[in-house]
């Protein structure tokens, strides 16, 4: 969601109620006894620290050497450091020790790359096989297994997205730019949104003219408004990372922004670096494990959340000594309350309140801004934080970068767990 002081909300996927929209930063963390080193590890990698990152990747494997993960990614390090001999030898591990898993299709698929066999012994050294390598040391490759969606196997293992940020009473909104067919556009980069979507003036800037068949189903966002929605399919591209025949969602609404959605990331884990201006995009070598419905305990001192079924992330939050659930919304500004919310919570709304507009993909809503007393989520604890409330509803309230945009965060997937770093 972008909220800009007058707040703008996002649309809702035609087969349901859509995430509103977050930005997450996502770290791959094995649930094996080598968390600790393997976390450390994916730190280093990202930080292109590639010796520190080695180091940490032998001790996980040393204290576990069934953490296919920590292998996958150990080899992927010494191709960085050009270490192919050692590189080679871990993805052989992979390949012939765990050929079933996620990280062994993919130690196959880099195998073939290298111009290796997945076995020991010499390799092809072609003119294609040196080519593909070539290739690979820019971190593209994936799995081609049997039964892979090819367009997701031709992905690039690793890419950096580099966003602008526009900001507003102080609170970044990301936009990434990328291209539909060929044409440059921009999105905002907002992985809690279920889908990519697009409006009619976006469509027309493509020289693609609006469907003349039926709508495919209704989009509803903030504000409430019902409008219909089209799918389209297109070919969508941000930085190096290409989805062809990718399925936009065209909303029959013009002057919203376009939003980059949760399915064009979802082949991949991200961490944002707000300070870099980037966004590092790492291929997924296993399946998340959340989504189960329910709060996972942390043993590492991390927030727990849950996913929703539209994909937005869903933590418990002490507002006033009161507990609500609410949307962890990076890509929302501000903290958005309905009334119905904001009386369950026993909180009165102040005479003196701030008058503000809050646009959405649904419409516009007017709202009431105002100071409440204290809001609480693991380490972040404020007090006079300013609320918007609204008298529609339109599902979990969003905790917006107004309350955590001082914090640096990490979301596990697979232990479902927010970590705050105090910037």
């Amino acid at each position: 969601m972008i909220d800009k002081r007058e707040s703008t909300g996002k649309a809702v996927g035609i087969f349901g109620k859509s995430a509103l929209c977050a930005i997450a930063l996502v770290t791959l963390i094995s649930s094996a006894a080598t968390a600790e080193p393997y976390s450390e590890g994916i730190e280093f990698y990202q930080q292109r620290n590639f010796q520190r990152a080695a180091s940490c990747f032998e001790t996980a494997i040393a204290r576990s050497p069934e953490n296919t993960n920590a292998i996958y990614y150990a080899a992927l390090t010494y191709q960085q450091l050009r270490n192919n001999p050692r590189a080679i030898e871990l993805y052989r591990q992979l390949a012939t020790r765990y050929p079933g898993s996620r990280g062994g299709k993919l130690a196959i698929q880099a195998l073939q790359g290298l111009g290796a066999s997945t076995v020991g012994g010499g390799g092809s050294s072609s003119s294609s096989a040196a080519s593909t390598t070539r290739s690979y040391s820019r971190s593209y490759g994936g799995s081609s297994s049997a039964g892979e969606d090819p367009d997701i196997a031709r992905l690039p293992a690793q890419e950096r997205l580099h966003f602008r940020t526009e900001e507003s009473g102080g609170k970044p909104i990301f936009w990434v730019t990328g291209a539909v067919n060929g044409k440059p556009m921009e999105f905002v980069y907002d992985t809690g949104c279920d889908q990519t979507v697009i409006g009619m003036d976006h469509l027309a800037s493509l020289g693609i003219p609006k469907p003349n068949r039926p709508a495919d189903g209704k989009s509803m966002g903030v504000g409430n408004a019902v409008t219909d929605s089209w799918r389209i399919s297109a070919n969508v591209r941000i930085g190096g990372i290409e989805r062809r025949n990718f399925p936009l969602l065209v909303s029959d609404r013009s002057g919203v922004p376009a939003l980059l959605g949760r399915n064009f990331m979802e082949p991949y884990n991200y961490t944002v670096d707000s300070t870099g201006g980037s966004i590092l995009m790492t291929k997924k070598v296993v399946a998340s494990a959340s989504g189960s419905g329910g709060y996972s305990a942390s043993s590492q001192g991390g927030v727990p959340f849950k996913r929703e079924k539209g994909g937005g992330i869903l933590v418990n939050v002490e507002v006033n000594g009161r507990n609500i659930e609410m949307l962890f919304d990076t890509g929302a500004q501000n903290v958005l309350f309905s009334r119905r919310d904001i009386n369950r919570l026993g909180i009165t709304v102040p005479a003196d309140a701030e008058t503000e507009v809050t646009h959405g993909v649904g419409g516009a809503m007017p709202g009431l801004r105002f100071p409440i007393s204290r809001m609480r989520l693991g380490p972040i604890d404020k007090s006079g934080i300013p609320v918007t409330v609204v008298e529609q509803n339109f599902g979990e309230p969003l905790l917006g970068q107004a309350f955590f945009h001082d914090y640096q965060y990490t979301i596990d997937d697979q232990r479902s767990v927010i970590r705050f770093m105090r910037r």
